[in-house]
């Protein structure tokens, strides 16, 4: 067997010498051609941004959480693989490429009509091949652009990290407005309930109720006294005003108990409302830069080498094959018909 496969290498070796100068012929005209028309194809240039997403970029949460000190939540916090893939819609969305269609005329630079039917999807599709977003295996999104124009190439890349934040701090805006009417609905609405009960507490107050374990007390006190002194009057003043604090005390301590959980998530919702409209107000940026994009001063598109290796190999190989086809074709032996012979004889 190891014989018989060296004998088919050492006959590959043989049939190639023996059609040595087509193969050569064919090999060189390819290298040629394929070389010339690599210098037809219009060369292109990219732009690279490095970017990291931060864990968060709520204003509130970075700024005003010292009670609950977390370091995954500070300013300089790096994001985790979650926050990192959230970040790659935004940079992928069609707002990006809205906005780079309308400042760079791109339909009209691409020259495509978007009045026809599937227009449109070219051009997305256009500017998809040549926005390349991906993440790093650091947790990193690496932001690429290429065009024909190395300047342009550059201005557009830098276009996109900059639009980033303008999107998703829209994005958050609307989010941070939503729980502001919220917020602010539920503020109005405890702030009724508070009044409500407030009232109720006058009322009761209005019949001398105001405290009642320390006017039960103190009335307790002054009957011992009174009974004491043998002080008839005073001893029933005092049973009318216990009268009166067993009316209306539990009904006071109800009141009191709603008041101070009410006023607790008044004031819970006013700190939320005030981290809200904080959010809603303030822009923070939503992604570190770590490597910016500039001008490139080589193109990465086409290369010339890997064109002209690839096409002549590919043109030898091709030409192997016709060449074994059609030898294979002149050496096939002819079948004589056996019936033919037999009349011959």
């Amino acid at each position: 067997m190891e014989n018989q496969n060296k004998y088919n290498a050492f006959s590959l070796l043989q049939f190639m010498w023996k059609w040595r100068k087509w193969l050569l012929i064919v090999c060189v005209a390819t290298f040629f051609v394929s070389a010339a028309c690599s210098f037809l194809v219009r060369p292109r240039y990219k732009s690279t941004a490095l970017l990291y997403a931060p864990r968060t970029s709520s204003v509130s949460k970075i700024l005003l959480n010292e009670q609950n000190y977390n370091e995954r939540l500070e300013i300089k916090a790096l994001a985790t693989v979650d926050e990192t893939e959230q970040m790659l819609p935004f940079l992928n969305s069609v707002a990006i490429k809205d906005s780079l269609i309308e400042k760079y005329k791109l339909a009209e630079y691409y020259n495509i009509d978007v009045n026809k039917k599937g227009g449109m999807t070219k051009l997305y599709k256009t500017i998809t091949n040549n926005l390349t977003i991906k993440r790093t295996d650091y947790g990193a999104i690496s932001l690429s652009l290429s065009d024909w124009d190395p300047q342009r190439a550059y201005e557009m890349t830098l276009d996109v990290v900059r639009w980033l934040d303008t999107i998703k701090n829209a994005v958050e805006y609307e989010r941070a407005q939503a729980a502001c009417i919220i917020l602010q609905n539920q503020l109005d609405s405890i702030e009724r309930e508070i009044a409500i009960v407030n009232d109720s507490i006058r009322e009761i107050m209005a019949h001398g109720v105001f405290d009642v374990k320390l006017q039960s007390e103190r009335l307790t006190q002054q009957y011992a006294i009174a009974a004491a002194q043998g002080n008839t009057a005073a001893m029933q003043r005092i049973i009318r005003e216990q009268d009166t604090i067993a009316k209306y005390g539990a009904q006071l301590t109800s009141y009191q108990d709603l008041e101070y959980n009410f006023s607790k998530y008044h004031a819970l919702c006013k700190q939320k409302m005030m981290d809200a409209k904080m959010d809603m107000t303030t822009i923070m940026p939503v992604k570190f830069v770590i490597d910016k994009p500039y001008p490139a001063d080589k193109k990465f598109y086409p290369k010339r080498s890997i064109i002209v290796i690839i096409s002549t190999l590919c043109a030898f190989i091709l030409t192997l094959i016709v060449l074994l086809t059609i030898e294979r074709i002149e050496n096939k032996p002819v079948r004589r018909d056996p019936a033919a012979d037999t009349q011959d004889h």
